[in-house]
């Protein structure tokens, strides 16, 4: 009895790990976007001689969109170590399992950093 526990237990942390990995995934390629939305904008800006003060700030939120990539993809590298580990630890056991399996193309699709 304790054994089944134990998988369900593996079973909702895949789950939560998996929902993570996605979650940090769709923000990292959000700012990712972002930045080229902002570098296109400055660029306008630069080309149509908007005022100084007004670019500036857009550099400003540039700035911020960039430091926002560096810690999403910190986490997310977390993330996707988190998730392999638990692959490696239990993707024998709960090879059927839906979200396994969704974790397994995930963490093909995008492999975690090396240390």
């Amino acid at each position: 009895m304790r054994r089944r526990s134990t998988m369900g237990d593996a079973a909702r942390q895949v789950k939560i790990k998996l929902g993570v990995a996605k979650r940090t995934l769709k923000e990292h390629d959000s700012y990712g976007k972002e930045i080229k939305t902002q570098s296109d904008k400055i660029a306008k800006m630069k080309s149509d001689n908007a005022d100084f003060h007004d670019i500036k700030q857009q550099e400003e939120v540039l700035k911020e969109a960039e430091a926002c990539v560096v810690d999403s993809k910190r986490r997310l590298g977390e993330a996707l170590q988190d998730l392999e580990s638990l692959v490696d630890e239990h993707g024998e056991a709960l090879a059927e399992n839906a979200d396994m399996l969704e974790a397994k193309k995930l963490l093909e699709a995008n492999p975690p950093p090396e240390n």
